[in-house]
């Protein structure tokens, strides 16, 4: 099988740590110790660390610091070398140049050894100039080379993030965004903190009917949940679109699971059955700032759909049809998407997911069936908000086993 469909990359924890270590020995001549590869795994609102793992084995791993602001320092960089020339160092350095644009860094900065040509070639490739000679950096007679590259910085991310940073307990290990009338999730979890939307930088605005437009955490803090969304049709960007999600991502909220009341174009699904995305079409035309690479690609978690099987009662697995509304589907239209090969269809998510995936989160997105448009029947809104009872009994204990299992 293809290694990049095989390759997870994620967030690491200090679980991860001796599977890491064990790379960096294999890759550099004078390699950081545990306790040093340990603490590039905590969790810390200017630290970034992202590891691409087969199974239980890292096979390569970034991380990413601010050595002042402004300026993002790729502090280490390396993939066994059995994986290597198969894209995955590109997969780990795009997501940390995107990870340090969100959090406002105008240039990215890094050294090497000045006789290690591969690496010189690859960072070229990525638009990294060399900048000065560095001599004895790596010790006396193995000089170094320093690198730079200027970066876009994608604003309003930042101050986001540090003031979540200021307020929440502990960072989270789960986020959770939550579609019209999916609020009923949340009530297992016991009262964390809560957090409006009206009071972080960033995200006043008004709500969608079913959205409460607040954060709120569960009582460990473990999960936090967006409850609420922006939409396209209310005139965001989809930076603006992904904000919130992007700056908890930015903070070290690595694993996500994204809801959406959806409405189905495959006739065999009935009013609250979940669907597991396995992919989705984004017929919106809208998504977040390009990222350095292309997010496109495995944007949802194979492990994750995994986990989710085992937890969910009344699934499909199937392809997800992002449109822009406000108007619901015609006829016409519902011939399109099921010629597409979707198989549910709303007005979200494709945005968050393609952000999350891009700064290195591991994404798991689910459509919860409101309604079927397979007859191209008149459908409002208020008829998805309705359905909610029928989705919360099918769905409500299964969901809560997920987010417990996924929390552990």
């Amino acid at each position: 099988m293809n290694i990049l469909k095989k390759t997870e990359y994620y967030r690491p924890s200090i679980s991860d740590a001796d599977s890491i270590f064990k790379l960096e020995q294999l890759c550099f001549p004078a390699p950081w110790d545990l306790e040093e590869i340990q603490a590039l795994t905590q969790r810390d609102p200017i630290l970034y660390t992202l590891g691409a793992f087969a199974g239980d084995s890292a096979i390569g791993y970034i991380s990413a610091t601010f050595s002042k602001p402004g300026t993002l320092h790729i502090i280490s960089l390396c993939v066994h070398p059995e994986y290597r020339r198969r894209g995955i160092a590109g997969d780990l350095l795009g997501s940390a140049l995107y990870w340090g644009r969100h959090m406002e860094a105008e240039k990215a900065v890094l050294e090497v050894r000045e006789k290690n040509f591969p690496a010189i070639e690859f960072y070229r490739s990525f638009n990294f100039s060399a900048d000065k000679h560095l001599p004895d950096f790596y010790g006396e007679g193995a000089s170094g080379v320093f690198l730079e590259k200027p970066l876009e910085p994608l604003l309003h991310t930042l101050n986001t993030s540090l003031y979540l940073n200021s307020k929440l307990k502990v960072i989270p290990r789960v986020g959770v965004i939550l579609g019209s009338g999916l609020g009923w999730a949340t009530e297992s979890f016991g009262n964390g903190q809560t957090i409006p939307f009206a009071d972080i930088p960033g995200m006043k605005g008004e709500a969608v009917q079913g959205h409460k437009h607040m954060l709120r955490t569960s009582e460990d803090g473990r999960v936090v949940f967006v409850m609420g969304r922006r939409h396209h049709y209310q005139g965001y960007s989809g930076r603006e679109i992904s904000l919130l999600p992007s700056a908890l991502a930015a903070l070290g909220v690595g694993t996500w699971v994204l809801t959406s009341s959806a409405g189905a174009v495959d006739p065999s699904y009935a009013v609250g059955d979940a669907m597991i995305f396995t992919d989705h079409v984004n017929f919106s035309g809208c998504i977040p700032d390009s990222p350095e690479h292309s997010a496109g690609f495995n944007v949802y978690s194979p492990s994750l759909q995994k986990e989710a099987e085992e937890c969910l009662s009344d699934y499909h697995k199937g392809v997800f049809a992002c449109v822009s509304g406000p108007a619901y589907e015609t006829a016409a239209e519902v011939a399109l998407i099921q010629s597409s090969g979707a198989s549910a269809v709303s007005m979200s998510t494709a945005q968050e997911a393609l952000a999350l995936k891009s700064l290195g989160c591991r994404v798991l997105a689910m459509a919860l069936i409101t309604n079927a448009t397979e007859s191209g029947d008149s459908v409002c809104h208020q008829e998805v908000l309705s359905a909610q009872e029928t989705v919360k009994r099918k769905q409500e204990g299964s969901i809560v086993q997920l987010l417990e299992r996924l929390s552990r």
